[in-house]
């Protein structure tokens, strides 16, 4: 009974561990692996590597700045949820999700989230770009070097990070369509994470 015990005990202590935080580096080296394995099981294809390859890394250091003047970093991000949207002006998928993006701030509202778009273009063409197509998130112009330097974003446009109060990312994708049926595709990926999140 003693040991019986003993072991009850210390898999409970055993179940309660967090599980460790990957780095974003180390996030990227798990990428790196998955994407081997993928390319050693079929040598003669071309396949993209998808973007959850990163879940489960906190998100690296970055220093941002919002065509409003905020300034934006992980520091700043933590203590909240956070969507991350990374995009330019002339990706249609890019475009075609924005109004399924809208409608999760609509949703959500701004107390438990932060919206973060990181923009290829420059701040005029973002301000342009935004008379035609109202975007709720926070806009972040000239974000290229941000995007190769600090994430080392390489799933193509879009890319969305949903991420935890820590500054983790929880979920990931890319792509997406360029019709209609982007915004609900785009519902359809977040709110079901979000919901279970929130709870």
């Amino acid at each position: 009974m003693k040991y019986l015990t003993t072991i009850l005990f210390l898999l409970l202590i055993i179940g309660c561990q967090k599980s460790k935080v990957l780095t974003y580096a180390e996030g990227l080296e798990n990428c790196n692996r998955i994407q081997k394995e993928k390319q050693k099981d079929n040598p003669n294809a071309f396949l993209l590597e998808d973007a959850d390859c990163i879940v489960g890394a906190q998100i690296p250091e970055f220093e941002a700045t919002t065509i409003e003047g905020k300034k934006i970093n992980r520091e700043l991000l933590k203590g909240k949820f956070s969507i991350i949207n990374f995009w330019f002006t002339s990706c249609p998928p890019c475009v075609a999700e924005i109004p399924g993006l809208n409608s999760i701030v609509e949703r959500y509202g701004a107390n438990k989230f932060n919206y973060i778009a990181i923009g290829r273009d420059n701040s005029q063409d973002i301000k342009d770009f935004l008379t035609e197509n109202p975007w709720k998130f926070e806009q972040v112009p000239n974000g290229n070097e941000i995007m190769q330097n600090n994430f080392n974003l390489r799933w193509g446009f879009p890319t969305t990070f949903l991420l935890n109060k820590n500054a983790e990312v929880i979920l990931a994708f890319s792509g997406g369509k360029s019709d209609s049926t982007a915004v609900e595709e785009i519902k359809n990926k977040l709110i079901p994470v979000i919901e279970k999140e929130l709870k």
